[in-house]
């Protein structure tokens, strides 16, 4: 984003071959409203239809400086251009005075500042022909978010020549109310009159009074000729720095110039590292370790398993010392003693 000197060099850059059809764009855009504006002396209608020319046409006037400061070489007739629009452009010049007539209700400051956030208004209305008026002051408060003061700095390097023509006219004005009381004063009193005539002097300062005040109104002229070109093509040189430092906006921040780290979406969670696979368990044929076994044990087959019969239940033989229980040998099929049961009957 550039700084504020850089958008004054490129403003000179801008005006370079092109200073004879801003300056004579300025004058023209200000003599026309300066005809238009003598049929406010009709009582409401007369300002009425007022604003309802000077809405489009300084819509007209801001696309004419900004197509110059982007070397499109535009033509006088530009200046008319807001009118292509007529609807568009007259509602969204109205909406903008509303609420900065509103916003100034409060206090003179805060309509100062919301004028500045109202300022792109109508140079996105010529960049966005399909944007309504609304949308276009919603979209010129979000991109001026933050750079408000930036664009006050800018236009006071400018406008602060202005001060010292008007310091000097206002010192000479309250000198010229001084005077005017003392001789008035003198003039009243026998003795002031009769002794010194100071009187004599008053249209001889009054002369000099006027001759100051017209030198520095053609001051104040030059200056606004020479200075307020600059102004209007370094605000669009602004719009354009803005435009393409920050492009589209969220209601707080730039989300689309935000490059998150690690190829992550804005807002989401980091993808966490993929764990690595866990090794697969032993596997052991054919045995089992009880109950709790890792490993599912095999069905036996068969020829392992010995046929039993439903209606015979097991014969229970209580444990000798010579032979192994069923729990350490699951394994080995299970012996029948009753063949030597049967001998002992017999016997």
């Amino acid at each position: 984003m550039m700084s504020i000197s850089e958008i004054r060099k490129m403003t000179k850059q801008s005006l370079k071959g092109n200073w004879g059809l801003a300056i004579g764009g300025m004058v023209l855009a200000y003599v026309i409203l300066m005809a238009v504006s003598m049929i406010t002396f009709i009582p409401i209608l007369g300002a009425i239809a007022y604003y309802v020319f000077a809405g489009p046409f300084m819509i007209g006037v801001t696309w004419f400086f900004l197509a110059l400061t982007r070397q499109e070489k535009p033509e006088i007739g530009y200046l008319f251009s807001g009118f292509k629009t007529f609807g568009r452009n007259l509602l969204a010049a109205v909406l903008v005075f509303i609420f900065t007539f509103l916003w100034s209700l409060l206090l003179i400051v805060p309509g100062i500042i919301k004028s500045f956030s109202y300022s792109q208004t109508f140079m996105i209305l010529r960049d966005d022909p399909n944007i309504s008026p609304l949308d276009a002051i919603t979209e010129s408060r979000h991109r001026m978010n933050g750079h408000k003061g930036r664009l006050f700095g800018l236009i006071l390097s400018y406008i602060w020549v202005f001060f010292i023509p008007a310091i000097v006219m206002f010192v000479f004005g309250i000198i010229a109310m001084v005077s005017t009381a003392i001789f008035q004063e003198g003039f009243n009193s026998y003795a002031y009159d009769s002794t010194y005539g100071s009187s004599d002097f008053a249209p001889v300062f009054l002369i000099v009074f006027f001759l100051v005040y017209l030198v520095m109104g053609a001051i104040m002229l030059g200056l606004a000729i020479w200075i307020y070109p600059q102004v209007l093509v370094a605000s669009a040189v602004f719009y354009d720095d803005l435009y393409a430092s920050t492009g589209t906006f969220s209601d707080d921040m730039d989300v689309t110039s935000y490059q998150p780290e690690d190829d992550t979406t804005f807002g989401a969670i980091p993808p966490m590292e993929t764990p690595a696979e866990p090794e697969e368990a032993p596997h052991f044929e054919n045995k089992t370790w009880g109950s709790e076994s890792m490993v599912e044990p095999e069905p036996p087959t068969t020829a392992e398993t010995p046929e039993v019969t439903p209606t015979e239940p097991p014969v229970e033989e209580e444990p000798t010392d010579d032979t192994i229980s069923e729990a350490v040998r699951p394994s080995q099929p299970e012996e029948t003693t009753t063949e030597p049961k049967n001998d002992d009957e017999q016997k």
